[in-house]
């Protein structure tokens, strides 16, 4: 099977606003025909034009059809069904429908992901297969595509679309064994604690030269700091990007030692919601030593790249693939398990439960809308009830 290909991310919104552009134009031309019968890349460029999806959404959207691509090229899995061989995203959509398998294509597109896909198709993929939330991700973004393309009447009547809508949201439920589900928050991964302070004692051999010695102290400067703030806010790493350098310049500490600041957060639309991040002193110091380190006083964001191989990313706001790749990078050299950045959010809230600090408090700092979010993680540290339990029975103390 021929490997998953990568879509590559937007390098600025301008790019973005002019894929849109291109992509209302091409609607209505689409809309002006009469027969409507174009291709299934045209179809997704359509749905892409006409949501209300942050930009990173839409590329999180990409990398799904990239991998539903891949999936209609060469898994066995899509052998029976109209739209199985090369390039099926130019096959006409007045095409599907031809096979009476189609009405399982995006069930076994569930399947697939489950099955064959590997997180070495992804940056600083691992080898792994796909965690279940992103399969459940990708297999969501498939069926709100064909949703959208059943309710503005594009897809052929023998195409039975609610059945295949169907069958994939059901495949998705069963996909996840219940211990993983919303039952409960995953358990955060061990070595967390230790991967905290990685860059903490890193040394500079003396005889590197003067500009590649800074370099590096820019960058575990950065990755230092970086990893404080995930582990001290239990943020996400999207919102952790958001600070700005003049922030930290300007930040202060309040009575209770911390220092809070609102950033554009998670949710649909353009702009989010707004959320408070909380940091305590000693993150807010590792930052600004970051800072002092550099010499672009005039530079908007915290975090930016040092990268040696490509310099053309020299000062460019940080990204949230390029902090995915540092924290494997990282991983691999302690031997530690393997460890997702927003495992320190799940981290986070289990250690502030386990501390006894109420449920109410825990939803606040972490910004979850829902207490039902957080109580998710009041289950997974049970165990903590459990050892405390044992800890403080009376007839622990029993002598033989």
């Amino acid at each position: 099977m021929p490997a998953s290909r990568v879509l590559r991310p937007y390098d600025n919104h301008k790019e973005l606003n002019q894929r849109n552009i291109s992509c209302n134009t091409l609607y209505s031309k689409i809309m002006m025909t009469t027969d409507r019968s174009f291709t299934l890349k045209e179809s997704f460029a359509t749905f892409c034009s006409q949501s209300n999806l942050s930009p990173a959404s839409l590329q999180t959207y990409g990398y799904a059809v990239k991998h539903f691509y891949a999936f209609l090229e060469g898994s066995p899995l899509s052998a029976s069904l109209s739209f199985t061989g090369p390039s099926p995203q130019e096959r006409l959509l007045s095409e599907l429908g031809a096979s009476t398998n189609d009405v399982n294509m995006l069930a076994w597109f569930v399947n697939y992901l489950g099955q064959e896909v590997k997180k070495s198709v992804s940056p600083a993929g691992s080898g792994l297969p796909l965690e279940p939330a992103t399969v459940r991700l990708y297999g969501q973004a498939l069926i709100s595509w064909f949703r959208y393309l059943a309710d503005e009447l594009l897809l052929h009547e023998r195409f039975p679309a609610s059945a295949a809508i169907s069958k994939a949201q059901r495949r998705l439920s069963t996909y996840i064994p219940m211990s993983q589900s919303r039952d409960s928050a995953p358990e955060p991964p061990e070595g967390i604690e230790e991967l905290i302070h990685a860059f903490d004692a890193i040394e500079i051999a003396d005889d590197l030269p003067l500009k590649e010695a800074h370099r590096r102290r820019l960058e575990n400067s950065r990755n230092r700091s970086l990893l404080y703030a995930l582990a001290d806010s239990g943020a996400r790493v999207s919102e952790i990007l958001r600070i700005t350098a003049d922030e930290v310049r300007g930040a202060r500490l309040n009575a209770q030692a911390i220092w809070q600041i609102s950033v554009r957060g998670k949710g649909r639309g353009r702009y989010g919601r707004q959320v408070i991040l909380r940091f305590t002193e000693p993150t807010l110091e590792a930052m600004r030593k970051y800072l002092g380190l550099r010499n672009d006083p005039g530079a908007a964001a915290l975090f930016v790249s040092h990268a040696r191989t490509r310099p053309e990313y020299r000062g460019k706001p940080f990204s949230s693939n390029a902090v995915w790749r540092m924290i494997h990078n990282a991983v691999r050299k302690l031997g530690l398990p393997h460890i997702h950045p927003h495992d320190f959010r799940h981290w986070r809230a289990t250690q502030m439960l386990g501390e006894g600090v109420p449920i109410d408090q825990v939803q606040r700092f972490l910004n979850h809308r829902s207490i039902r979010t957080t109580q998710l993680y009041a289950k997974t540290a049970e165990k903590l009830v459990d050892l405390a339990g044992a800890r403080t029975s009376p007839l622990s103390f029993r002598k033989e």
